[in-house]
């Protein structure tokens, strides 16, 4: 009988051996099967989830949209390879070869390789083949290094070729942040902005007419060649003289000489930058500009309505500053603002050299702050200025929000800070105000608006007061009031210029301070409003996305210095422990349960 219960007992073990390795293979197949079908669907069903806040992993919506809609294939080749390539730049190939696997996620038509140009070329190839970038607008950068050999230049070509059908362009993906931080974090922040902005270039058949208007003692083209030259990556930009024509900024033609009867068609621009106007404008050019705006132009206004100046104060010491009369304010009235005839002095400002004695015959500078010269850190969250983080301004006005029409919605864009102090013209400007020590009770108004957005159905100003010489005009279709547009204004025309140096004939960007060889955003927030301006609202998503990091706060670590300390110890041996437990408590659980089980074999054997 004994003899009999342990053959009994091996044969359930074996069993139960048996029964075991078929439960894990089993296990295994279906876990096999599993993984098959999640890749098979995976090939039909695409999704990812970000859980990071500022969504630094995830593709803007018009950039899905345009992907998911593209028509023919792009092809991206992207020239950030080779072996001696370094180590920050291997780094940024791979989030560039990461963001273009996104691409190619939400479209099959987009095809990318990394080539190395370079590679097997003697000195006289690469010197030919770097020529080429040049031309196509990818200049190479000489990183320098030094090793057992002695010093050596590896040139870099700092982006890629976008090619779609016949034609290609350019995408410079390493770029330099204005502010002279790193150009890794930053050219990472830019990178979704500069791959899908030559693949929108090369997808329009036409780009959006934008004009810079002349005739009124505007900046000249050397004052603005700067931001005109990075308009026309998206934009077809000219300058315009309206001198009283009537089709300076419509189409309008002879449709038959014997009849004398016109043909009338739309505007010949999408918007229009007037950028500081120094002289009147008379009825003609205003009657221009108010039809141009009714038929849903776009216009950029950025105004001094005073003569103050800092050219003015090269030559002397100080100036009398006095109201501009540019006689446009009747405009401005019935779009909804006003630009005032004043001077914003703000305790946020930038500094100025300025004469404070002389050695001998030379002459001694000093650096003092200057509060006519602004420091604009104050933004709303609109994306026209939600990546700006510093604007330059000179001589700043403040505006008003006026009228009643329900139809038009107004957006203060950024504003002076909560130190301000408003000087009404005339007056005198002196560099005085700068070595002097402020009376803080002076800088009493908050938040003064520099720039305004207005946008909805404007009303004409010149609506039940068109004047007796107009008359003749009106079968050129006078329209009283606008389809829904969009107008920026600002109080400052002195943020579109750009320094010229003329000694290199070559401009500085827009915003950039000669004195402190600092760059602000200007020329960002220039670019901005042509964009929203344009509608082109997909671009303008995309450079308003912000990758903040994550930042300690000292002050709340050293007042919390033993609790964090406290927990950081406790908490992960309660952690341990609770686990612990938890694993001897199924430990017991599960060895209970099978010496029970054994018993009960025992038991019923011995029986």
């Amino acid at each position: 009988m004994k003899l009999f219960g342990k053959k009994s007992n091996t044969k359930q073990y074996a069993d139960g051996s048996r029964q075991f390795k078929r439960n894990t293979l089993l296990g295994l197949l279906v876990a096999i099967l599993v993984v098959l079908a999640v890749n098979i669907l995976s090939s039909f069903l695409f999704f990812r989830i970000d859980l990071t806040k500022d969504k630094r992993h995830s593709l803007s919506k018009g950039t899905i949209e345009m992907l998911e809609n593209l028509e023919d294939r792009i092809y991206v080749r992207v020239y950030l390879k080779g072996k001696d390539q370094p180590a920050d730049y291997q780094l940024f190939a791979k989030q560039v070869e990461q963001m273009l696997q996104d691409f190619r996620s939400y479209s099959k038509k987009v095809y990318f390789e990394f080539i190395d140009p370079l590679e097997g070329k003697t000195n006289d190839e690469v010197n030919g083949i770097l020529g080429e970038f040049v031309k196509k607008g990818l200049d190479p950068i000489p990183i320098s290094r030094e090793d057992a050999n002695g010093f050596s230049t590896h040139m870099v070509i700092p982006g890629a070729i976008v090619s779609y059908r016949d034609h290609e362009y350019p995408a410079k993906l390493v770029v330099a942040d204005p502010s002279g931080a790193d150009w890794l974090q930053y050219s990472i922040e830019e990178l979704e902005y500069n791959l899908v902005s030559p693949i929108r270039r090369l997808m329009k058949t036409e780009k959006p007419n934008v004009a810079f208007l002349d005739g009124h003692g505007e900046l000249d083209f050397w004052s603005t060649c700067w931001t005109a030259m990075q308009l026309q990556r998206f934009y077809n930009t000219s300058r315009i003289i309206l001198d009283g024509k009537i089709n300076a900024l419509r189409h309008i033609s002879v449709a038959d000489s014997a009849s004398q009867t016109l043909k009338l068609g739309d505007n010949r621009y999408d918007v229009l930058i007037v950028a500081q106007p120094t002289k009147p404008f008379n009825e003609y050019d205003k009657y221009i500009l108010d039809q141009f705006i009714m038929r849903g132009g776009k216009v950029l206004w950025l105004i001094d309505n005073t003569t103050a100046s800092l050219d003015s104060l090269q030559s002397t010491p100080e100036f009398f500053a006095t109201p501009r009369s540019l006689y446009i304010n009747d405009l401005f009235f019935t779009y909804g603002v006003r630009i005032n005839p004043n001077l914003i002095q703000d305790l946020s400002c930038l500094p100025i050299p300025q004469q404070v004695g002389m050695i001998g015959d030379q002459p001694q500078f000093k650096f003092m702050a200057f509060p006519y010269s602004l420091d604009v850190v104050n933004f709303s969250d609109h994306p026209i200025v939600r990546n700006i983080k510093e604007i330059k301004s000179d001589f700043a006005g403040s505006i008003d929000l006026v009228g009643k029409n329900a139809n038009l919605q107004k957006t203060v864009l950024m504003t002076s800070s909560e130190r301000s102090k408003l000087v009404p013209t005339p007056s005198i400007v002196t560099l005085k105000v700068g070595i002097a020590k402020p009376n803080i009770q002076e800088f009493a108004f908050r938040n003064l608006p520099m720039a305004v957005l207005v946008e909805g159905e404007f009303e004409s100003a010149f609506k039940g007061i068109l004047p007796v010489e107009f008359d003749t005009l009106k079968e050129l279709d006078y329209r009283a009031k606008s389809v829904p547009t969009r107008q920026i204004f600002v109080a400052d025309g002195d943020i579109i210029r750009n320094p010229f140096d003329k000694k290199r004939n070559q401009p500085y960007p827009a915003g950039y301070d000669i004195y402190t060889r600092t760059m602000f955003d200007n020329t960002q927030f220039i670019i901005n409003c042509v964009n929203y301006l344009c509608a082109d609202d997909d671009l303008l998503q995309l450079r308003a996305k912000n990758f903040k990091i994550g930042a300690l706060a000292p002050d709340k670590i050293r007042s919390r210095k033993t609790l964090l300390a406290t927990l950081n110890i406790v908490i992960p041996l309660l952690l341990i422990s609770i686990l612990g437990v938890v694993l001897i408590l199924t430990r017991k659980l599960k060895y209970s349960r099978s010496a029970k089980t054994d018993t009960n074999i025992s038991s019923q054997q011995r029986q």
